[in-house]
């Protein structure tokens, strides 16, 4: 549920690259062409080709300029490839080790490590910022990010709320407390704040998608289904998204619609995010979403199968474990169903009242 926080970086920063020029004392003619480059990197993305060979040639001959790096990096986080994640997180480094007093650069540093699943990092760059710029709301929204990714919820919602002070409005802020939130369990309040956040209509497919996982958790598929329409006219190519549609036509009781929808999903999940963390997360989604599916559609050897490859990811997660005890139950192997019953059970995910009698029922079962 991870927002692409980098979007919302640039627009908090677009302004910032100048201000920090000046802080260095950069001569005009440099500080210049880095105010021009930096609006050619935050606003023009047909400009960015040229922008990264402009900001390489000024390194050659100004390898000091901290905001040359972090230009540099902004533009190679920019293209969008994840192999570009390593040259923008190396060009920040950079940057705030050349000039510890460039926050936008700590901010755009900090938000590629949250995206490389390093929220201890992320908090570190963050914390430095926080202590040079106090109740500046954009790091301590990020900053309250880093500690929900750190498992501490309580203090995430305390951040975002300190962060939502100044401008109720401040979506980002937002967004991180609806997540920090829905890890407490406070379902019905995250869906609250998620819905303040799509109101907006933002051009992002992570509020609409997280509201849609929030509404599908609940048992609500059918605002599900219009978030997630939402989210693919933002981006019709995002596999995560077509896995949660899966699982919302799963949730309607049709099965070859959620199938259709898997199909969708299933060639982009080998590039659909910009980092190993993510794709971890949609990798497993869609092995158990299948697996969950063809469970539902009878197609029991193909959803042990997928069931499997989610376990193999992660063997004590609840639900994954129900549905291959449910498998087993219907294929007849009942002692390898109650295996599965008892690591579904323990992860807070038990079978249901009639799966559990047929279950109790056969002999040689232990009890």
């Amino acid at each position: 549920m991870q927002l692409r926080a980098w979007i919302f970086a640039a627009l908090v920063v677009c302004n910032a690259s100048a201000e920090a020029s000046l802080r260095q004392g950069v001569a005009a003619p440099l500080g210049e062409r880095l105010n021009r480059l930096g609006a050619d990197v935050y606003t023009r993305p047909d400009r960015l080709d040229a922008a990264i060979k402009e900001l390489k040639a000024i390194l050659a001959t100004n390898p000091e300029s901290s905001d040359a790096h972090m230009l540099l990096g902004i533009a190679y986080r920019t293209v969008g490839s994840p192999e570009m994640i390593g040259e923008a997180k190396a060009e920040l480094v950079q940057a705030v080790e050349l000039n510890g007093a460039n926050l936008p650069a700590r901010y755009f540093l900090a938000s590629i490590y949250l995206e490389l699943g390093r929220p201890g990092k992320a908090k570190e760059e963050l914390q430095a910022s926080v202590a040079q710029a106090p109740g500046r709301p954009q790091f301590l929204a990020l900053l309250g990010e880093a500690e929900r990714q750190l498992k501490n919820p309580q203090r995430a919602v305390e951040l975002a709320r300190e962060a939502l002070r100044p401008d109720a409005g401040f979506a980002q802020a937002r967004y991180y407390l609806a997540l920090a939130l829905f890890d407490l369990g406070q379902r019905d309040e995250a869906i609250g704040e998620l819905e303040q956040v799509v109101a907006a209509a933002p051009p992002l497919v992570d509020p609409y998608l997280s509201l849609a996982i929030a509404y599908l958790d609940a048992n609500r598929p059918d605002p599900a289904l219009a978030a997630l329409g939402a989210a693919l006219k933002v981006d019709p190519g995002r596999a995560d998204v077509h896995i949660q549609l899966a699982r919302a036509y799963r949730l309607k009781n049709l099965p070859a619609r959620a199938a259709q929808e898997l199909l969708l999903a299933a060639p982009k999940a080998s590039n659909a995010a910009s980092s190993g963390y993510t794709q971890q997360h949609v990798d497993f989604d869609l092995a158990l979403e299948t697996g969950l599916v063809r469970l539902q559609q009878g197609r029991l050897a193909a959803a042990a199968a997928a069931l499997k490859k989610a376990l193999d990811m992660d063997p004590d997660h609840g639900p994954a474990n129900r549905a291959m005890a449910q498998v087993a139950i219907r294929q007849g192997a009942y002692a390898q169903a109650a295996d599965y019953a008892a690591r579904a059970e323990k992860a807070g995910s038990p079978l249901t009242e009639a799966d559990r009698k047929l279950l109790a029922a056969r002999p040689g079962v232990a009890k």
